[in-house]
C-alpha cells in the first residue's frame, strides 16, 4: 500500500496543480473603467453626446453607496436622452452585485420614465447590457448595440 501511495503522489499533487492553476472561476473578465469608457466612445455606437459624471452624482443617481466604488467612468447623454455608459469598479463581488442590481433598476426605472415623452429611447434601454463580473459592474445604453459588443470584445 505504501509502495502504491509513493506512485500515485506525483500525479495527484501534478493534478491538484494543473487544477488550481485553472483558477475555478477567478479568471473572470473584469472592465478597466477608462480603458473601457475609452473604446466604448470611439465606437461610435452613441448617437448622443455624452458628458462624463463624477463618482458621487453618479453613485447618487444609480443609488449606490460611493464608499463601496473604488474606481469608474461614467457618462451620460446631455439631451436628456437614455444613452449612457457605467464602468464601475467595486471595492468586492458583493458590492458588484449589488451595483448591477441598482443599474437594473435603472435601466427599468428610465423605460418607465422615458415610455411616454421619448419613446424612441425605450428601445435603446430594451437592448441594455447590464454586466456584473468579479468586482465591476458595467451598464451600456446605446444606439448600436453591433458596434458596443465589437469595442467589448476588442478590450478582451
Amino acid at each position: 500500500m505504501k509502495n502504491l501511495l509513493k506512485r500515485l503522489l506525483p500525479g495527484v499533487l501534478a493534478l491538484c496543480l494543473c487544477l488550481s492553476a485553472c483558477g475555478g472561476g477567478s479568471s473572470a473578465k473584469s472592465y478597466d473603467p477608462a480603458a473601457t469608457a475609452k473604446a466604448l466612445l470611439e465606437s461610435t455606437a452613441f448617437s448622443d453626446t455624452l458628458d462624463t459624471l463624477d463618482k458621487d452624482t453618479a453613485a447618487v443617481m444609480y443609488g449606490i453607496d460611493p464608499a463601496t466604488i473604488t474606481d469608474c467612468a461614467v457618462y451620460a447623454s446631455l439631451s436628456m436622452g437614455a444613452e449612457e455608459i457605467a464602468v464601475l469598479t467595486l471595492t468586492d463581488a458583493d458590492a458588484a452585485k449589488t451595483a448591477k442590481e441598482a443599474l437594473d433598476k435603472r435601466v427599468s426605472d428610465q423605460i418607465t420614465a422615458l415610455e411616454s415623452y421619448m419613446p424612441g429611447e425605450v428601445d435603446k434601454l430594451n437592448h441594455a447590457i447590464v454586466e456584473q463580473t468579479g468586482n465591476t459592474a458595467l451598464l451600456v445604453v446605446a444606439a448600436d448595440y453591433d458596434k458596443v459588443q465589437e469595442a467589448l470584445d476588442g478590450l478582451n
